[in-house]
């Protein structure tokens, strides 16, 4: 695959972008390409840093590439396998690009640093990576991961020429970082207690249901005190804190993509008091739901998605 050649042939439709920004926008800048390198090494095959504002979205065919995304400020959304995937502020998505897959904003500015890549060793690497699940990171904001990314900004040799050394060392910082991190991660994660795994997992899953205390000590069998403790030490929050927090989230979501009120956001998330929802949505956010809804642009195409309700007395963790 060569970037320099009709790139429109790789957009499954049309690219919605603002009038200011050209049809090629997204790739940012295209570099040229040495086949007897770029298989060799990990090479760049465009990119850069970028600030897309709305409306902003593209859909690619399969490339023969990987993407490696890195989200600064602002909110983006991958579509993939018929999933939505959150790309908010400090997530690094590094994933294969061998099937369809669409990026569009979400809240404007977004601005994301961007690299499509290639090189033969990025298979072997990958296959370990995937191992620990879908490639979407969280990186701690002294990461030097980040450092890296950035790094790969300053090698512009010319505006199509990189030093394709440099660009292939610090790409496999980057990936051999994000393998030790996804082992180190699942290696704290066996350390985790089974019942607070599978209290967390009710929680990011059926997040609608209603809980209590009592009830969650009933339903694993230890004291409610018990669960408090040891779910704030290894998750950092109260079970009904991070409950609140991952509904927050998705109200977030619901309020900025779709036609819902806030009194139907707040009991689709598992909130009925409306003064409630209005309550917490502002503790966590610093604004109310209906000013949070304003963001929403009128060329977002609301819609009613469904929601899957799932008894808590019905619940299996994954695996059981």
């Amino acid at each position: 695959m060569n970037f320099t050649d009709d790139f429109e042939s790789y957009m499954a439709v049309p690219p919605r972008l603002s009038p200011d920004k050209s049809l090629d926008f997204f790739l940012g800048n295209i570099y040229e390409t040495n086949e007897a390198i770029d298989d060799k090494l990990i090479s760049i095959l465009c990119g850069g840093a970028l600030e897309a504002s709305f409306p902003y979205s593209f859909s690619l065919h399969p490339l023969n590439c990987y993407l490696l995304l890195y989200t600064e400020d602002g909110y983006g959304k991958l579509h993939y396998e018929n999933n939505i995937y959150s790309l908010e502020n400090s997530t690094l998505l590094f994933m294969k690009c061998d099937r369809r897959l669409k990026l569009e904003i979400a809240v404007s500015p977004w601005n994301y640093r961007v690299f499509f890549i290639k090189g033969d060793i990025l298979g072997f690497y990958y296959h370990l990576l995937s191992q620990y699940g879908f490639p979407l990171y969280v990186l701690p904001e002294h990461s030097t991961i980040i450092r890296n990314i950035r790094k790969l900004s300053l090698n512009n040799t010319t505006i199509q020429v990189r030093n394709k050394l440099y660009d292939s060392r610090i790409l496999t910082d980057i990936i051999c970082d994000l393998l030790m991190e996804s082992m180190e991660a699942e290696s704290q994660e066996t350390k985790i207690p089974c019942y607070l795994q599978e209290m967390k997992a009710l929680f990011d899953i059926a997040y609608h249901e209603n809980y209590t205390l009592d009830e969650l000590e009933n339903h694993f069998s230890i004291s409610k005190y018990r669960l408090c403790r040891e779910f704030h030490l290894h998750y950092g929050e109260s079970p009904l804190q991070y409950l609140n927090t991952k509904r927050i989230e998705i109200a977030k979501d619901l309020l900025l993509t779709t036609d819902y009120r806030v009194h139907e956001v707040g009991s689709l998330v598992g909130i009925d008091n409306t003064n409630h929802f209005i309550y917490l949505f502002k503790k966590e956010t610093g604004t109310t739901p209906l000013s949070y809804k304003k963001k929403s642009p009128d060329n977002i195409h609301p819609y009613r998605p469904v929601t899957h309700k799932q008894s808590f007395g019905k619940y299996e963790a994954p695996g059981s």
